[in-house]
């Protein structure tokens, strides 16, 4: 059985031999997005925009491998660690890409995840990643949660335990 090796990943991701997927901390929550919502079968085609058998295969089974290794996590309740240290809670930094890389998936699968059943709960369990992605800049309310300091980091550590929140949303028996 192979062995998750984020250093690879990491070196692989960040470097400039990556011209088609997202980088490290992107990757992850482009990851963690298929982990915890509904599923989406053509995601390693999308998160390498349709290049995936441009990269080596060995970063190929070690992306698979860290998709099992998230969704382990997630069935087993220990939650989702982010892969990277929160050191400002700002839209540009690693939560910032890690954001984006989790609304791409999102939005990539967006009739699976925004159903009226789970509309008003999945709003207010991605706020923080929304906010986090910086899309919606012209929206007024988004622009003053960015302004508030101690409200960004309120919301950055919100997102591990939103995260649990939204996959027993997706994968849990009503």
């Amino acid at each position: 059985m192979s062995v998750l090796n984020l250093e690879l990943l990491s070196d692989f991701l960040d470097g400039d031999q990556n011209e088609y997927g997202l980088d490290f901390a992107a990757t992850h929550g482009f990851l963690c997005a298929i982990a915890v919502g509904p599923a989406f079968d053509r995601w390693l085609t999308e998160l390498f925009d349709g290049n995936q058998n441009k990269a080596p295969s060995e970063v190929i089974a070690q992306i698979k491998l860290w998709l099992d290794d998230i969704r382990q996590k997630l069935a087993n309740e220990e939650g989702i660690e982010l892969p990277f240290e929160i050191e400002t809670a700002e839209v540009e930094s690693s939560l910032g890409d890690w954001s984006i890389g989790f609304v791409d998936a999102m939005f990539l699968n967006e009739d699976a995840w925004f159903t009226p059943e789970y509309e008003e709960q999945l709003v207010d369990l991605t706020l923080p990643i929304m906010v986090f992605s910086g899309i919606d800049e012209e929206d007024p309310q988004m622009e003053s949660f960015r302004r508030n300091g101690q409200l960004m980091d309120e919301l950055a550590e919100e997102i591990p335990d939103n995260l649990n929140e939204l996959y027993l949303m997706y994968h849990t028996p009503a």
